[in-house]
């Protein structure tokens, strides 16, 4: 690597650390790339920060664990690290550094709308992008705040992207991970949005944890995948279930794939069903006010699913 154009990259990133209080952070570089930089201008203690680095060597064998950091059994390593060294969050990076996910320093995983929540806290920007997977969390945020705009965009990076540069938005997530800066030229950054969510956790008056803690608490799928092969089978199944759940809707979006929100008696909860334009799949996403109602909605989906065709 050129060590000229290393410096002046991690030069333009150190700039961005504004850490209002000491604290402990594990980084999970996955034996990616983010190892390279970061070790570049991470010292032992860096403005209040102590870093603790795990897998921060690049090795494309990927000793430790795959370079997808929701892979199966990717996160245990880093959750076991910030128990031991009873560290304030870990951070884990996919392999080419763009995406991050968050440990709280009770080991437990930070859902990205909850991450998304506290960037825009901390750097209270104008106009937010998000992907239409985002659900209440982001919701309640704006309702409550008459500071920002919130646009809803397709899924994928070309189209968070687009409409950034559209709305001249100053900050943009999506539910993989991704989060894009107006400072960071309109694009994602890992290694940035991991600063900037070590300063704002250095802002609050009470751990990570707690915070989660003080927020409503809505349950989640996370993203479900179903294999479809056709696409015509992908058609029927969007048809079908539209028909089946839009007369208790109370809101419906086609802008990807189809989403229904639904309130009381049918019960508080959302799903957003988009098919894959990679992939023979479809993709689902729930999010209900109890976990009853979340289990309800999956097992009735996955049960609807099958019997429109084996998945």
């Amino acid at each position: 690597m050129n060590k000229k154009f290393l410096n002046l990259y991690t030069r333009f990133l150190r700039k961005f650390f504004k850490i209002k209080k000491p604290l402990k952070v594990v980084f999970d570089c996955s034996n990616g790339t983010a190892g390279l930089i970061l070790k570049n201008f991470l010292k032992p203690k860096t403005q209040n920060l102590k870093p603790i680095f795990i897998n921060q060597t690049p090795d494309g064998n990927f000793p430790a664990h795959g370079p997808n950091p929701l892979g199966p059994g990717a996160l245990k390593q880093l959750r076991a690290a910030v128990k031991k060294q009873r560290a304030d969050l870990g951070v884990i990076f996919d392999v080419d550094g763009d995406r991050i996910f968050i440990i709280d320093d009770q080991s437990r995983f930070v859902y990205p709308d909850i991450v998304a929540w506290l960037l825009i806290w901390h750097l209270e920007p104008k106009k937010v992008i998000i992907d239409a997977r985002f659900g209440w969390l982001m919701k309640k945020f704006q309702v409550s705040s008459s500071k920002f705009q919130v646009f809803e965009s397709k899924v994928g990076h070309y189209f968070i992207e687009k409409l950034i540069r559209e709305k001249k938005a100053d900050f943009g997530a999506e539910q993989s991970g991704h989060y894009y800066f107006k400072k960071f030229f309109n694009a994602d950054s890992g290694i940035l949005a991991a600063i900037e969510i070590i300063n704002a956790v250095s802002r609050l008056p009470y751990k990570l944890s707690e915070l989660i803690e003080f927020l409503p608490a809505y349950y989640r799928s996370g993203e479900l995948n179903f294999l479809v092969k056709q696409i015509k089978q992908k058609e029927r199944l969007m048809n079908r279930l539209k028909k089946k759940y839009q007369h208790k809707a109370v809101k419906i979006s086609e802008l990807d794939g189809l989403k229904m929100e639904f309130n009381p008696p049918a019960g508080k909860w959302w799903f957003n069903i988009r098919p894959s334009n990679t992939e023979p799949l479809i993709r689902l996403n729930i999010e209900a006010v109890s976990k009853k109602i979340l289990d309800q909605k999956i097992k009735e989906f996955r049960s609807f699913i099958a019997s429109c065709g084996r998945y």
